[in-house]
């Protein structure tokens, strides 16, 4: 394994990466990984949300950049199981510029609405593989 498995004081799982291999570009947080079902259809949503472009891909992983290749990687991992409760962590994405509800086109890409308007000063939808995400703003 070219990584070191951690855990936080919650016991919450984190990777150390040893050397650059490909990484030596991004921040001191190198990749922020997600779970998917099926990285190629996730990394098609996550890039209309983002606009971020895919940098790497294998058989069970595709990940994401910045088009200005600054910051951490977007890494979507195949998960063989089905997800299992909330996630721990999750992403808050902004909304676009004058994109006061972006509800409809989030729900065309794949999403599904967890929050009803209203209830809440951001949205919290999910994406295709059930991993949750706020949009604030």
């Amino acid at each position: 394994m070219p990584w070191v498995v951690l855990a936080d004081p919650e016991d919450a799982a984190f990777c150390v990466v040893p050397g650059p291999d490909g990484l030596e570009d991004t921040s001191p947080i190198a990749a922020v990984l997600m779970d998917s079902a099926d990285p190629a259809r996730d990394a098609t949503f996550w890039a209309a949300i983002t606009g971020w472009a895919r940098t790497d891909s294998a058989a069970d992983m595709v990940a994401l950049r910045h088009p200005a290749g600054a910051g951490p990687r977007l890494e979507l991992w195949q998960e063989p199981g089905p997800k299992l409760g909330k996630n721990r962590t999750h992403l808050d994405v902004r909304r676009e510029d004058g994109d006061t509800d972006p509800t409809e086109r989030l729900l065309d890409l794949g999403a599904t609405s967890l929050s009803a308007p209203g209830d809440l000063p951001w949205l919290v939808f999910a994406d295709p593989s059930g991993n949750e995400f706020c949009v604030i703003g």
